[in-house]
């Protein structure tokens, strides 16, 4: 069962929300797995919104000269389009907008939240890093471990979440993430950025990660994903006692 269902609205046709019922279970089937996966915590979770669903949001996924992307040609990556975020997503279908809301809505908050035993978690409205992704063909991305706080919250970054929109992705294309132990040795778990695959995965300063070799799509094809972040924020010593409401005395 796909983790959304579809509704008709009086403006502009179907819309879909996260079920919050379905969600639960998922994270309920997939928490063990979540919590002995190897190298670090993750899970991959397939037909998350279903293949009608997916592809639709797919096929309005922008291409390199569909907006206005800021294009990354390091050492570290190359041939990667991103930071949307910048210009609030302008330009960018509604359906793919929608969904960015979705993961940082409360019932895909509470399936991160049981699925993997962190509480708390906050999202970002912002996309800092995040939204939406595209890396075309010769692209990478190097192992890496990703940035640890967000400083203009102060906030600890704890998940990572990557949800995949490539229909007929061929693995002679290269594209699979993959995930590193510790010390760099060894790769221990590769996952294929196939059409409707979530991926949510902890964060760590050791969690190394990245789809280093470049890319061998055809021309016109990249690969395609939307990322979204989330945190937790840290106890203070001066934070004051919390209590309910306050009222007023009432008023003769």
């Amino acid at each position: 069962m796909s983790a959304a269902t579809l509704e008709e609205g009086p403006l502009q046709g179907p819309s879909f929300f996260l079920s919050r019922t379905v969600l639960r279970a998922l994270a309920l089937e997939h928490r063990g797995a979540y919590g002995t996966a190897r190298p670090h915590p993750h899970v991959v979770i397939d037909g998350f919104l279903g293949e009608r669903l997916a592809a639709g949001l797919a096929g309005v996924f922008p291409g390199a000269d569909d907006a206005h992307w800021k294009r990354r040609d390091h050492v570290e990556q190359a041939a990667r389009l991103g930071q949307l975020q910048r210009k609030a997503f302008e330009g960018v279908h509604g359906a793919l907008r929608h969904l960015l809301s979705e993961f940082s809505g409360m019932s895909f908050i509470d399936f991160l939240e049981t699925l993997t035993g962190v509480q708390g978690l906050i999202p970002d409205p912002h996309f800092r890093g995040a939204g939406l992704h595209l890396t075309l063909r010769g692209g990478h991305l190097a192992l890496h471990a990703d940035f640890n706080r967000d400083r203009f919250r102060a906030l600890s970054r704890r998940l990572t979440v990557l949800y995949y929109l490539n229909p007929g992705w061929e693995s002679a294309w290269g594209g699979d993430l993959e995930l590193w132990n510790a010390d760099l040795s060894r790769c221990e778990a590769r996952i294929a950025p196939v059409l409707d695959r979530l991926v949510v995965m902890a964060h760590g300063d050791n969690h190394w990660h990245g789809h280093p070799a470049a890319l061998e799509c055809p021309e016109g094809r990249g690969r395609a994903a939307v990322a979204a972040y989330f945190y937790t924020a840290e106890a203070s010593p001066d934070a004051p006692e919390a209590h309910s409401a306050l009222w007023a005395p009432a008023r003769s």
